[in-house]
């Protein structure tokens, strides 16, 4: 048998495995070419053709503002006289790098948060816990765990 110069041998725990390329030919059954027959009539690949059937959202954005009428609003706390003053109080005895747990309102509900305090500025009203700023007008309550 003549040897074919593509025709690798390999050594296997079952002997020597001898393994020879397969040519393809330049043309499918039927006469037409290879590349005639992965593209269609107008020139597009084959693959692309189903990218007319993705779905499509003529509304962007609509079902986004569905779900959020359907969201319930909780409706905000307002602080007593005293609550208003302890709080302020706690927030003046509070330092950067204090670990706190705070109680908040954002976006029409309360979150109830436990993080390390970034920084605090009273001129501007405001905490930073982690990367969220919360507006001390939003605090409810806050307290060292």
């Amino acid at each position: 048998m003549p040897e074919n110069p593509k025709t690798r041998r390999m050594a296997s725990p079952w002997g020597d495995l001898e393994f020879t390329p397969v040519e393809q030919p330049a043309t499918v059954p039927g006469g037409a070419s290879r590349d005639r027959a992965t593209r269609r009539a107008d020139g597009r690949p084959r693959a692309s053709r189903a990218a007319q059937f993705m779905p499509f959202a003529a509304l962007t954005g609509y079902y986004d503002l569905v779900r959020e009428q359907e969201r319930i609003v909780e409706p905000r706390h307002e602080l007593t006289e005293e609550e208003g003053e302890e709080l302020s109080r706690a927030i003046m005895q509070m330092r950067r790098g204090d670990l706190v747990r705070i109680t908040y309102y954002d976006r029409g509900g309360y979150k109830t948060r436990a993080g390390v305090i970034r920084a605090i500025e009273p001129e501007r009203r405001r905490l930073y816990l982690g990367d969220d700023m919360i507006p001390f007008d939003d605090i409810w309550k806050l307290w060292r765990p």
